[in-house]
């Protein structure tokens, strides 16, 4: 019994003092992190993607109201600027837009001190109409668009750090400012 228990401490020693393996434990607890911090820089391109996007399709549907096209309506107007994102999912529905005449004078116009009207979500009702303001001839206008956008992994890395709405959602926002072209009265 005694030359059991003999052996048996051997063998214990022995495989205490094996460093077989040692660096599958900080490989192991160091693994979570570097998975995080991928899938947040993925996340983080995503994002910058579809703010790109976002930017790019306004600019190209705000490029007909400066040349003095007719005042679309929200719907159109929302149309016009889906149609040149293309990679989002669901933009009719999350994307809301507002346009507001600025005067050059006070630098000040009807929404000044507001914050942007995002679509909510969780809303049971219609959102509130939006201002679409045509403007005069040779008028400063103001667009601000608010796309909502889902993050990939809403409550680690990237996407739990960042500012959600009510309804978990990423506000996309663009602000840009055009001058109605001369038109004949």
């Amino acid at each position: 019994m005694q030359r059991l228990i003999c052996r048996l401490g051997t063998r214990a020693r022995q495989f205490w003092r094996k460093e077989d393996g040692a660096s599958t434990i900080p490989a192991v607890m160091f693994l979570p992190f570097f998975i995080i911090l991928m899938f947040s820089g993925v996340e983080l391109g995503v994002l910058m993607l579809r703010q790109t996007l976002m930017d790019r399709g306004v600019d190209m549907s705000v490029r007909l109201l400066r040349l003095g096209a007719p005042m679309p309506t929200h719907e159109q107007l929302k149309r016009s600027i889906c149609s040149n994102i293309g990679f989002i999912p669901n933009c009719m529905n999350d994307l809301s837009v507002e346009i507001y005449a600025v005067d050059k004078a006070t630098w000040t116009s009807s929404q000044a001190g507001t914050s942007v009207t995002c679509i909510d979500r969780a809303a049971t009702e219609p959102p509130p109409p939006t201002t679409l303001e045509r403007g005069a001839s040779d008028q400063l206008m103001l667009l601000r668009a608010c796309l909502k956008v889902d993050p990939m992994m809403p409550t680690t890395g990237l996407g739990g750090a960042l500012t959600k709405t009510g309804d978990g959602s990423i506000a996309l926002i663009v602000t840009t400012a055009f001058v109605n072209e001369p038109r004949k009265n």
